[in-house]
C-alpha cells in the first residue's frame, strides 16, 4: 500500500469504523479517508479532525444514498475543511428520489460540469 499511496491517495473506505482502524489503515500505508454520513454523523466529524491532522486526503462517499440521505452527506463534505471530492452515484442509479430536491438544489443533482454545487447548502443547521 506504501507505494501505491506514494502516487496517489489510497483511502480507506468501507472498514473506516472507528479511530483504531484509522490508525491502523495509517500504518498500513493507506493515505485518505471516505467519509460516510450514514455510519454517523459525530463519528464522522471525530474521523474527519484526526484525519486533518495527520494531513491525510478526505473524501465523502455516499452509499448510493439518493435524496435527502445524499444532501446530508454533501452537508457535511462542504462543512468538513480539506474534502477533496463526493461521490455521489445515486443520483445515477437512484434518480426518482431525487426528484423532490433536485428542483431545490440544481447545482446538487444536475451535474454538468464534474463540481458539486455545495454552496446551496447554505440554511441553517446541515443547510437545506
Amino acid at each position: 500500500m506504501h507505494r501505491a499511496a506514494a502516487i496517489k491517495p489510497v483511502v480507506i473506505d468501507e472498514s473506516l469504523v472507528s479511530l483504531e482502524s484509522l490508525y491502523a489503515a495509517e500504518e498500513l500505508g493507506y493515505t485518505g479517508v471516505a467519509f460516510k454520513a450514514c455510519k454517523g454523523q459525530t463519528e464522522t466529524l471525530l474521523l474527519a479532525a484526526a484525519a486533518q491532522k495527520k494531513g491525510m486526503f478526505l473524501c465523502v462517499q455516499d452509499l448510493t444514498c439518493p435524496g435527502y440521505s445524499f444532501l446530508h452527506s454533501a452537508t457535511l463534505a462542504a462543512r468538513i475543511p480539506g474534502i477533496a471530492a463526493i461521490e455521489g452515484n445515486g443520483r445515477q442509479y437512484c434518480p426518482a428520489p431525487n426528484t423532490e430536491w433536485a428542483p431545490k438544489f440544481p447545482g446538487m443533482f444536475d451535474i454538468s460540469d464534474g463540481t458539486v454545487k455545495t454552496s446551496e447548502l447554505n440554511g441553517i443547521g446541515l443547510g437545506f
